[in-house]
């Protein structure tokens, strides 16, 4: 994940990007307050690759919303105009990039930047949840030996862990007894 990729973006693309975002991360958490589906196509002018209709998913909505809040506040500012964009400011490229990688995550589908150098690749993407009333042992949502590259997220959602179980929502390799 390196958000220097958009810094071959020209100042005027990456203004009116980071206005996207911001606006889309408000109606995809109004439309997930709502309970409607939360769609949208990348503008071509802005954004490379298909533009067919990307529709948030609204369990990733729920499990992101806090990331979504805190990245859209931050870019607020920017969004909105008071403090200028600078292709050059690293701290800004980084909030950019997490505000495109949470919304990637909530469409299932990539956002690349017009004009931006070629990302790394970020190796698989592995998700994986587990629901149930009652941990006894053992759970994980996810369960690896290891990782060296890509998106991991593992969830459990448990009404009840009884004394010596054992709820994970990632586990790398570790000893589940």
């Amino acid at each position: 994940m390196d958000p220097i990729t958009l810094a071959g973006i020209t100042a005027v693309a990456l203004n009116e990007g980071v206005r996207f975002l911001y606006d889309q991360a408000g109606e995809v958490l109004r439309n997930f307050r709502e309970r409607r589906a939360a769609a949208t196509s990348l503008p071509a002018e802005l954004f490379e690759g298909d533009q067919a209709e990307l529709v948030a998913d609204p369990e990733r909505v729920a499990a992101l919303e806090p990331e979504l809040r805190l990245l859209r506040r931050d870019l607020g500012e920017y969004a909105h105009g008071v403090d200028p964009v600078d292709p050059r400011d690293s701290e800004l490229l980084a909030l950019v990039d997490g505000l495109r990688r949470t919304l990637e995550a909530v469409y299932g589908a990539p956002i690349v930047f017009r004009g931006e150098q070629q990302r790394p690749e970020d190796g698989p993407r592995i998700r994986g949840g587990v629901e149930v009333k009652e941990v006894r042992g053992y759970v994980a949502g996810v369960r690896a030996r290891s990782a060296t590259s890509g998106e991991l997220t593992g969830s459990v959602r448990a009404d009840s862990v009884e004394e010596g179980g054992r709820a994970v929502g990632v586990d790398l390799g570790g000893d589940p007894g």
